[in-house]
């Protein structure tokens, strides 16, 4: 709506202008009516009306002193004399103050309807200006504080002077960056205007929130995130009271907006160039979130890079074994229990978000080798829409993660529980333990197997595949090879020695195959084993 103050110091022609025409209807909203021009002065600086239409004699402040003072205070304001002096003088001061038009009475409604068309235009196309400049000033600011986290090619003191021309003078040349996140799981907008109004709404509590003198830039920066970049007084700022300000802003926003933010924190660094490098470590402050929890301040430490058994994203061998037996044994508890202490270990280590992904995706993969093992389907264990690998990368948080892996597990091993092996399922797993016990034979093969458990040993074949997933050969070779690996990490034991404990009579032929099995002869496994 247009905004349209009233001056004239006659209530009887007040009344009749707010009553003839149907203001709303042609997009005006009369704001306020003022018997005299100090009134008006009072009711445009609480109203800022678009138009005014003034009476010029009026007491007090006449109706050319008025329009005078308006255009000096405000000069986009569309001003309307309305006089019943037909004189040509009072015209010519109307048109030098700035006045856009000039009404004299009678008028028709035809004829004022015609005026304010005309005003109305006219400031709708300013307006319009104004709007496209400030958002092609915002798009350039944006974008110019942008190029500042990522960009190496502008020189720090064109950078300087830029800054300046913001509004940001030089304070201690120290900066310090915050990255703030808000909550995919808290997200509420359903399209794009509803986004942008979220992020404004958190960029606003941020610049009340955050105390201490010198410059703060927020701004809407990467991947949907709001940037501050904060530059101290020349005399520093104290961490705790920086740190203190990032929690109340968590606070805040948790209190009005009833959504919850994680905040990244970089370290502070001299130079321009150090905004770049403070933001980095923002982003990898809040890599951590996914194990320490949203909704808080997370500081970079450089310290915390995951120097424990997590590190390099995956399983330690023997708890991948711990995992196997619980599963095969159909022990719940035991397989909790090994769970809870890998996402024990992941926190104390504080991993990335991405080596936690990947310690996920590892246990599933133990998980479902299992359940193949045993000859169940994937799908009748777990259902059709079963897509564990992009299941895990929906989950964000530390503790949403930890229970779809337990009961990811548990469910594996109650589905195993309610489906016992069968009949051939039992004579396969008979088949498996025997090759367990008789691997150090060299005469072990297919028919002596099928002997032992009275079938054929076509049919031995069959159901042995079915049911663990691999060859009898290949699972006797498979037996034969790690029993020597680990006879020969034990060392000092002759290789003709090892060849025969592990079923093979000619310790050459042994040689090849461990080399065809492990890509390394046995001489040169020893050699890489310290």
């Amino acid at each position: 709506m247009i905004k349209v103050l009233i001056a004239d110091d006659e209530s009887i022609f007040r009344d009749f202008l707010k009553i003839v025409l149907p203001w709303e209807k042609y997009g005006f909203q009369i704001c306020g009516e003022a018997r005299n021009g100090i009134e008006a002065l009072e009711l445009a600086d609480a109203q800022r009306p678009d138009i005014a239409l003034v009476d010029i004699n009026m007491p007090f402040m006449d109706g050319l002193e008025l329009s005078q003072e308006l255009k000096r205070r405000y000069p986009a304001i569309g001003i309307v004399i309305i006089t019943g002096h037909n004189e040509f003088e009072y015209a010519r001061k109307a048109i030098r103050i700035g006045v856009e038009d000039y009404l004299l009475k009678p008028f028709t409604k035809e004829e004022l309807l015609l005026t304010l068309s005309k005003l109305q235009t006219e400031i709708r196309e300013t307006k319009d200006r104004e709007l496209t400049l400030k958002a092609n000033e915002a798009m350039w600011k944006e974008g110019f504080l942008n190029r500042l986290l990522e960009s190496e090619e502008q020189k720090p003191e064109e950078i300087r002077a830029r800054l300046a021309e913001l509004g940001y003078p030089e304070a201690s040349n120290l900066f310090q960056v915050a990255c703030v996140e808000i909550d995919p799981k808290d997200a509420k907008w359903s399209n794009v205007g509803d986004r942008e109004l979220w992020k404004f709404a958190v960029a606003n509590i941020m610049a009340e929130a955050l105390e201490g003198e010198g410059n703060r830039l927020i701004f809407n920066g990467p991947e949907g995130r709001t940037i501050c970049v904060y530059e101290p007084a020349s005399g520093g700022s104290d961490p705790d009271t920086i740190r203190e300000s990032y929690e109340r802003l968590c606070a805040s926003i948790r209190k009005y907006l009833k959504f919850s933010i994680a905040v990244g924190l970089g370290t502070f660094h001299s130079e321009i160039a150090g905004i770049r490098q403070s933001y980095k470590e923002a982003l990898r402050a809040l890599q951590y979130k996914f194990v320490v929890g949203n909704g808080r301040v997370i500081e970079y430490d450089s310290r915390s890079q995951g120097v424990k058994g997590f590190a390099s994203g995956f399983i330690p061998s023997q708890t991948n074994e711990d995992l196997l037996i619980a599963l095969r044994m159909g022990d719940g508890p035991g397989a909790e229990r090994t769970l809870r202490a890998v996402f024990k270990g992941i926190r104390e280590d504080r991993l990335s978000l991405d080596y936690v992904y990947t310690i996920c995706m590892g246990l599933v993969s133990v998980c479902l080798s299992c359940v193949s093992e045993k000859g169940h389907p994937i799908e009748d264990c777990f259902g059709e829409d079963f897509f564990p690998y992009s299941d895990v990368m929906t989950l964000h948080s530390f503790e949403a993660a930890e229970s779809w892996i337990v009961d990811l597990y548990l469910k594996a091993i109650e589905y195993m529980a309610l489906h016992r092996q069968t009949k051939s399922g039992k004579i396969a797993q008979t088949a498996k333990e025997l090759i367990d016990e008789q691997y150090r034979d060299p005469e072990l093969k297919v028919e002596t197997l099928a002997q032992q458990v009275y079938i054929n040993p076509s049919y031995l074949r069959g159901v042995f595949k079915k049911t663990h997933g691999i060859t009898v050969t290949d699972y006797i070779t498979q037996k034969r090879m790690e029993e020597a690996r680990a006879l020969l990490l034990e060392g000092r034991i002759k290789l003709a020695d090892i060849a025969e404990q592990v079923g093979y009579n000619d310790p050459a032929y042994f040689s090849r195959a461990f080399k065809k099995y492990y890509g390394a002869s046995p001489r040169d496994f020893e050699k890489m084993r310290g």
